[in-house]
């Protein structure tokens, strides 16, 4: 297949709102707050929707990357609720704002639960490999959590925010070269995002904000599920840095899912004994956890923002369902373009 590269990434995210105001709002507890040490997350105001946010940050990583829409033969978007109803597709949206073409792009939404961009990553680089060397990937996520739907505050262990990344994905060049990635499934871990409540057509008519942490608490051993999740991380881990020559104690930088202290603590840096120093975690704790856009949010806000010295960024993700990932960027030493 070669050598494939992200030519661009970028992150588009909201004003936050402060973890005390929410507190003092009652939307919020102070055990949370203590627990993910989280400071405040991103919310967009009601008038500003996620596929619109990703069309932003893929006209801007676009942009960063100097590199034409017209040449993206994949786009993969990934969001965890759909502002266009049911029976709606993100993808075709993104794909038909950037104004790419019809007839030479399979524009498709992926639906890997939090782990959604980083296998979008792996899909498309293993696509390219079957294209033209000039054709391009997309990769973008977005989330913004309304009230009616999630309580982005209680639902979970961890608070979460609005925003939106996108990568774009190339054969040619870019400032980060693919240099391992890898996935896995354990469908053991399925119940955890659905409970134990069977199918019924009581379920399906359920209207309301979700409530993951209930589902959680129905699941009877919540030790051994966080004891399989972190073995899980630890095996794509692995694989990745195997499939990059490297060992782990050679990345810089580990971007986590934003998930609040206490859960990147146990699901993440412990199995593979990384301290949070080598986060941005000051960066996620002020934004909250977005979904499947963290990886790349995060990875922009250290290249784009902080623009931190690296050779190696290992990037993380957790899915919902049991999906694990991994992958390893390496530095091609490319300069980043301006904001």
């Amino acid at each position: 297949m070669g050598d494939v590269f992200l030519a661009g990434v970028a992150g588009v995210l909201p004003p936050a709102m402060s973890g005390a105001d929410a507190i003092a709002a009652g939307a919020w507890t102070k055990r949370d707050a203590a627990e993910t040490q989280q400071l405040s997350v991103t919310v967009a105001p009601a008038d500003q929707y996620s596929p619109d946010l990703a069309v932003d940050a893929a006209r801007l990583a676009l942009a960063r990357a100097r590199l034409d829409p017209a040449r993206i033969a994949l786009a993969l978007h990934s969001m965890m609720l759909t502002p266009g109803g049911r029976l709606w597709h993100g993808a075709p949206y993104i794909h038909r704002q950037l104004g790419v073409p019809a007839g030479h792009c399979i524009a498709s939404d992926l639906d890997c639960g939090c782990a959604s961009s980083l296998v979008a990553l792996e899909l498309a680089s293993a696509y390219l490999g079957a294209r033209e060397q000039g054709d391009l990937a997309l990769v973008t996520a977005a989330d913004c959590w309304r009230e009616h739907e999630v309580d982005r505050w209680r639902t979970s262990n961890n608070p979460l925010g609005d925003g939106a990344a996108a990568a774009v994905v190339s054969r040619e060049s870019g400032f980060a070269r693919i240099a391992g990635a890898a996935t896995s499934s354990n469908p053991e871990l399925e119940p955890v995002g659905r409970g134990r409540e069977p199918f019924s057509a009581e379920r399906e008519k359920s209207t309301g904000p979700v409530y993951v942490r209930s589902r959680h608490e129905e699941i009877v051993d919540g030790e051994l599920i966080w004891q399989t999740v972190a073995g899980e991380v630890q095996s794509v881990v692995a694989k990745a840095t195997r499939q990059a020559g490297i060992e782990l104690s050679e990345v810089d930088f580990v971007v986590c899912p934003f998930l609040g202290r206490e859960l990147t603590l146990q699901q993440f840096l412990k199995p593979l004994s990384l301290d949070l120093s080598i986060t941005p975690w000051e960066f996620s704790r002020r934004v909250g956890h977005i979904g499947p856009a963290d990886p790349l949010a995060g990875l922009d806000h250290l290249v784009n923002t902080e623009r931190v010295d690296w050779r190696y960024i290992l990037l993380l993700a957790h899915g919902m369902g049991g999906i694990s990932s991994a992958v390893v960027l390496e530095s091609t030493g490319a300069a980043p373009l301006p904001r």
